[in-house]
């Protein structure tokens, strides 16, 4: 007859329990501060709209799960061939932008405009909203993956070996070559 005993959970180490006291204080402190960051873009929004006398349908907010709503400022009217206008912060140009959504029920909004007078979130009422523009190829990275995925221990070929290596090779010098 065998001895089955279970034995009880090991304990946890103090210090793995300060770690992760330490590792969640962290992560609420870094939640707090990007709550606190769009809190600054929002504020930012509706001061801008007030300065220009513009009172939204719904001012910028952070919804409950704390990212930015923009503020509503015009509704769609398909009727009419205009759009629904929200004004959100850029963080690049530090301003108020313009966007628009396409009646398609997508819900994307694109960026039209900046917003720099009043005159601009009429513009925008009847701008399409623009695509954006296709993300630039990281052709350095695209090569170096393929030299990774090209292993030459997993050939069974010798010649296909060499040949693999040689590309590989000239790729790696064109990439050194090509850097700035």
């Amino acid at each position: 007859m065998s001895d089955t005993t279970v034995s009880a959970p090991a304990a946890v180490p103090s210090w793995l329990t300060a770690a992760v006291e330490q590792y969640e204080k962290e992560q609420l402190d870094i939640r707090a501060s990007q709550i606190m960051h769009r809190e600054s873009h929002a504020e930012h929004i509706n001061d801008k709209l007030a300065s220009l006398g513009i009172e939204p349908l719904q001012p910028a907010r952070l919804n409950a799960s704390g990212y930015l709503e923009g503020a509503v400022l015009v509704r769609a009217d398909p009727e009419a061939d205009t759009y629904e206008v929200r004004a959100f912060w850029d963080e690049e140009s530090g301003q108020v932008e313009l966007h628009t959504a396409d009646w398609d029920g997508s819900g994307q909004f694109r960026r039209v405009r900046l917003l720099n007078r009043l005159a601009d979130v009429a513009a925008a009422h009847h701008e399409t909203p623009k695509a954006p523009a296709p993300a630039r190829r990281n052709f350095a990275a695209e090569a170096l993956r393929a030299i990774d995925s090209l292993n030459v221990d997993r050939l069974n070929d010798g010649r296909t070996e060499a040949i693999v290596t040689a590309i590989n090779g000239l790729t790696a010098a064109v990439l050194h070559a090509a850097r700035p």
